[in-house]
């Protein structure tokens, strides 16, 4: 055992000691941060010293969480506070780069390399520390990433072509499903958890292209609060219809809360788009429409699941490695005829009841 790995041992106490002492440095360095960004806070620092506030934040947060799992047997969970927190400043460091070299952050292409960035070393936190939710957050960071690029590209921003980027939107959550499934690809003794975060991340892109008409409800009921949205349609309330059961059918069959929870939230704005009538110039709250497809479709699948002989199957799970899931019926006996399963090795535990 080396000098960091006694300094790092695993103890309950020293662990809550760590996570604690990383949450108040983080808070204070950003809190520093931005009383000293504000001038009419007092006196303000010049763009270096703000950028080396950050710097010390995101060394000491990354740095440390990363250090402290290379030197450790599994992460801890003061290393993923660490690391998290490390990586949410990141982009915060690199725009003050930017700004610290007279550049201009807020430029989409400066913003597109920075959440690039960000969601690199996302990544590495997952591969290098296996680092829990790590790829969520650089899906997260790939959608900002992703959005302010096709602002860049599309004359007079994404917000000019609000219909152009719904389809980019839908473009790239097909991109990190195949991500995702080459995740699982690489993954498939560990289990499918970090493919999840990959599926959450597709499943978000896919729900914000679904969900670009819903300001137009709050405009409808009050014109002050109208802002820029996109032209709502049955089309689009039926892509955001599907992604969100599938999304919520993914989450509770893999026992997967953020695709599941990113699908309940589809549901809530996708009953506030079509319970408006958005795409009707002059709606009448008519029950003929959604209200009647939905209570009908709904009813037929209740009917069908009461049906003995009717057996939807497991969808294929076994085959994807993964298990059967939480509920899942024992595997089938062995055909008769089969040879039995070799014993097990002298002086082997006793298999689990």
């Amino acid at each position: 055992m080396n000098d960091l790995s006694r300094l790092f041992a695993p103890d309950e106490g020293r662990d809550a000691l760590r996570k604690l002492a990383g949450l108040l440095i983080g808070l204070g360095l950003m809190m520093t941060f931005i009383r000293k960004a504000d001038s009419s806070l007092g006196d303000a620092w010049g763009d270096w010293g703000l950028l080396i506030v950050l710097l010390i934040a995101f060394a000491f947060l990354y740095g440390v969480g990363l250090l402290g799992r290379l030197n450790t047997d599994g992460l801890r969970a003061w290393e993923s506070v660490y690391l998290v927190f490390g990586v949410l400043v990141a982009p915060f460091v690199l725009l003050q780069f930017i700004e610290a070299i007279n550049g201009t952050p807020g430029a989409s292409l400066n913003v597109f390399w920075v959440f690039l960035l960000t969601a690199g070393l996302a990544a590495a936190a997952t591969y290098l520390a296996g680092l829990r939710y790590g790829l969520l957050l650089a899906s997260v960071a790939v959608i900002v990433s992703w959005s302010t690029l096709w602002n860049k590209i599309l004359s007079d921003g994404i917000g000019a072509h609000l219909g152009t980027y719904r389809g980019l939107l839908v473009i790239l959550a097909a991109l990190l499903l195949a991500v995702a499934f080459a995740v699982w690809r690489m993954d498939r003794q560990e289990g499918p958890a970090r493919a999840n975060d990959v599926v959450t991340g597709a499943a978000l892109s896919a729900l914000i292209a679904g969900s670009l008409s819903v300001s137009g409800v709050f405009g409808r009921s009050n014109p002050l609060l109208a802002v820029p949205s996109a032209e709502s349609s049955l089309f689009w309330e039926i892509v955001l219809l599907a992604i969100s059961l599938l999304a919520v059918g993914y989450g509770s069959r893999f026992a997967a809360r953020g695709p599941a929870y990113v699908g309940g939230i589809g549901l809530i704005v996708f009953l506030l788009i079509a319970g408006a009538d958005l795409n009707e110039a002059t709606p009448q709250g008519k029950i003929v429409g959604w209200p009647l497809v939905l209570v009908v479709v709904g009813a037929i699948a209740f009917a069908a699941s009461l049906i003995p002989g009717v057996k939807i199957g497991s969808l294929g799970v076994e085959r994807l490695g993964w298990g059967g899931g939480p509920g899942s019926p024992p595997p089938p006996p062995p055909p008769a005829g089969s040879p039995p399963a070799p014993a097990p090795p002298a002086g082997s535990p006793p298999p689990a009841a």
